[in-house]
This record gives structure tokens, C-alpha cells and sequence, in this order.
């Protein structure tokens, strides 16, 4: 079969106006302290036909004025945002009010993200260590299946167990899994630990998964390594399940955009049309109602 090269849906990647106090952890990222502006992206992009994107929130202070930010950004180019992931604290218990202050304030609005992984040893997002187990935040959940908004899950590992069981208890919540479960390839404890919590995973109709930012999970990666981890999501997951996403810009540390991409449409290039087709465009189309 031919290497895709037709239309994308790029199903994750951020953009901002650097601020300081908007975005304060990027005080600690000297690569990512700037303007990151729709120019950038097409620049990155190019020559790719990036016909659509999901814009994902970046850890904002003030997650509404983001989402803004967010909503102007596909006034005046509608091919990027066409679907915003905003973040709201989901076990908060004016989750409802926050939630109709952002679809008014972006159109577009498709999901949340409320990070929720932690990494024993590592720097981590999450506003707390154990959302997966509290309550509130499992009827938060419950919320964003009512309104037909998705989640975007950005976990480890070690805490599918804790993620499934509330899948499981809330079947009509659609779930995306970000950076594909977010493996450890430097260990082969850490690559089966991945397998395992992914399998997992694909055992549930309501979960779905976006394939980026692989490379820099994997020391000394090649096409041909990159290619057994994304081949073996396909076999588990199915095409219907599964999305190509820069990430970018936080991805492009690691490699380009169009990098990233070649990684990709090299390993699914046996894959008929159609099923190349959802990977790079029809996945996140259903998903993000684009």
C-alpha cells in the first residue's frame, strides 16, 4: 500500500501567547517560553494538509480566558481549534457553571482535560495525587457524559486500573487516552507495564486513544522500534479507535511535526486507504465531532 498523504486531523497539539502568569510552568521551559502562533504551526506543519485540529488547554491559570484565547484562534482560521479541549477541575462543585461559562466562551468546545498522571519521581500536572479515587471527580465525569463531552485522559501507566474502573462504571463517557498512555520504553519492566495497562484499556468500547510523542519516550528510537509500539495499538485498538497528533510545539523539542508524522505513516503504510484514513483523520473527526 502507498504511505498516506491526504488530509489531516491533527488530534492534539497547544498554542498560546506566552504569559508568564497565564502559563507559569513555562517559566522552567526556555524552549517553549514564547509565542506560539498559528504561523508557527502551519510553518511546522508544512507541506502537510492539515485540514483540521483539536486545540488542547496548556495548564492555564485561568482556564476560561484561555478558552478564549482558544475561540479566536478558530474565528480567524478555522482549521485550527475546530475542537477546543478546555480544562475544568472536575470534583469541583461548580463544575456545571464552569462548564456553560467555557461552551459559551468557545463554540467549539468538544471535551475536558483535568490531568490526572503522576509519575512517583517526576515533576507532575495533576492538581492532586489521587483524582482517579475521589468521588466528586468521578461525578465530574458523570457530568461530561450528560453534556456529551469527552475526556481526555492524560495518565501513567500505573494508574490504568484506577482509570478503567471508572470507564467502566460510566460507559457513555467517550475517553481519549493522550500521548498514547504515556509508555516508558527505556525498560523492558516499563514497556511491558505499558502493554499490559493498554490492552487493558482497549477491552472497553468507550475508550480511544491519540498516538503522539513516542520519540522522546523511547531512547535511541527508530522508525523501525517506533513502529512495533504503534503497530501493536493498532491490533489491539482497532483504525476506529486510534488518532495521529503532533502534539506540538512541547513534541518538537524531541523531533519536528513533519518528523513525527513520517514515523507514523511509515508504520501504518501496509494499511488499506480507508484504515489509513481514519488513523490520520477519520478517528478524530467522530471523536472531537469535527
Amino acid at each position: 500500500m502507498a504511505r498516506y498523504d491526504g488530509p489531516i486531523v491533527d488530534a492534539h497539539h497547544h498554542l498560546w501567547s506566552y504569559d508568564a502568569a497565564l502559563l507559569p510552568w513555562l517559566a522552567g521551559e526556555p524552549t517553549l517560553a514564547r509565542d506560539v502562533s498559528a504561523e508557527d504551526y502551519f510553518a511546522a506543519a508544512a507541506p502537510l494538509n492539515v485540514v483540521a485540529s483539536v486545540w488542547i488547554e496548556a495548564v492555564a491559570t485561568d482556564p476560561l480566558a484561555e478558552a478564549r484565547a482558544a475561540a479566536r484562534l478558530n474565528a480567524a482560521e478555522p482549521r485550527l481549534a475546530a475542537a477546543i479541549i478546555a480544562h475544568a477541575p472536575l470534583d469541583a462543585p461548580d463544575l456545571a457553571a464552569r462548564l456553560d461559562r467555557l461552551a459559551e466562551a468557545a463554540p467549539t468546545l468538544r471535551g475536558i482535560r483535568d490531568i490526572v498522571a503522576v509519575r512517583p519521581g517526576f515533576p507532575s500536572f495533576a492538581r492532586h495525587g489521587d483524582l482517579l479515587e475521589r468521588a466528586a471527580f468521578a461525578a465530574g465525569l458523570k457530568v461530561l457524559a450528560r453534556r456529551g463531552l469527552a475526556f481526555d485522559l492524560m495518565l501513567e501507566p500505573c494508574q490504568m486500573g484506577a482509570a478503567l474502573r471508572l470507564a467502566a462504571a460510566i460507559p457513555d463517557l467517550s475517553i481519549i487516552i493522550e500521548h498514547a498512555g504515556s509508555p516508558d520504553f527505556s525498560t523492558e519492566e516499563g514497556s511491558a507495564r505499558w502493554a499490559g495497562a493498554m490492552q487493558a484499556a482497549a477491552r472497553l468500547p468507550n475508550i480511544s486513544v491519540k498516538i503522539s510523542a513516542l520519540h522522546c519516550r523511547m531512547p535511541g528510537w527508530s522508525d523501525a522500534a517506533l513502529a512495533a509500539p504503534i503497530r501493536a495499538l493498532v491490533d489491539w485498538f482497532g483504525v476506529d479507535r486510534l488518532a495521529f497528533a503532533s502534539d506540538f510545539p512541547v513534541h518538537d523539542r524531541t523531533v519536528p511535526f513533519t518528523r513525527g508524522y513520517e514515523t507514523f505513516a511509515r508504520a501504518v503504510a501496509d494499511l488499506s486507504p480507508d484504515e489509513q484514513r481514519a488513523l490520520f483523520q477519520g478517528t478524530a473527526r467522530r471523536l472531537y465531532r469535527i
